[in-house]
């Protein structure tokens, strides 16, 4: 601290004391109960392969039972085809507002409860299963059956 003062003074002393102690009493968080999404798949032969639906899906997992979340937004450019798709389309988020200076949606999906929003991911998770067609990697990134929540140990 810049001080006009070079005398040492007690009271200074308790002053900061006191200061330091209102500063580490921080008024309780609000709660959580929303979060906003980003992927990437930047390896283009890695994209098509609903990669993004399951990163999303486990994403929102973890948010509405960990975090307790019970809205999930998404901003995408007007001219990313293939996020609107994969947003609107396969995880059913709806349009919640559009920023024409910037040609960006908001896309969002909400329940009233965080529970509801577990049972929604884990449909949306059972219906992803049943369309995905197994796939393998050299890598060890996907398992036998073309799933990577297995090595990330996600129990949906």
């Amino acid at each position: 601290f810049l001080s006009e003062e070079d005398d040492y003074n007690s009271d200074d002393e308790e002053n900061f004391q006191q200061q330091q102690m209102l500063q580490t009493k921080a008024p309780a968080p609000a709660e959580l109960t929303q979060a906003e999404l980003d992927i990437m798949i930047a390896v283009e032969s890695h994209r098509h392969k609903a990669l993004g639906t399951e990163l999303a899906l486990m994403m929102m997992y973890y948010g509405a039972t960990a975090l307790k979340l019970r809205r999930f937004y998404v901003k995408i450019k007007d001219t990313n085809h293939a996020s609107i798709k994969l947003f609107k389309e396969k995880l059913g988020f709806v349009e919640c507002a559009y920023a024409e200076c910037f040609g960006e949606y908001e896309f969002e999906l909400k329940s009233e409860t965080s529970e509801e929003m577990v049972e929604l991911i884990e449909q949306k998770w059972q219906s992803l299963v049943k369309k995905t067609q197994p796939t393998s990697a050299a890598d060890g990134t996907v398992d036998g059956n073309g799933r990577i929540y297995h090595i990330y140990e996600c129990p949906v």
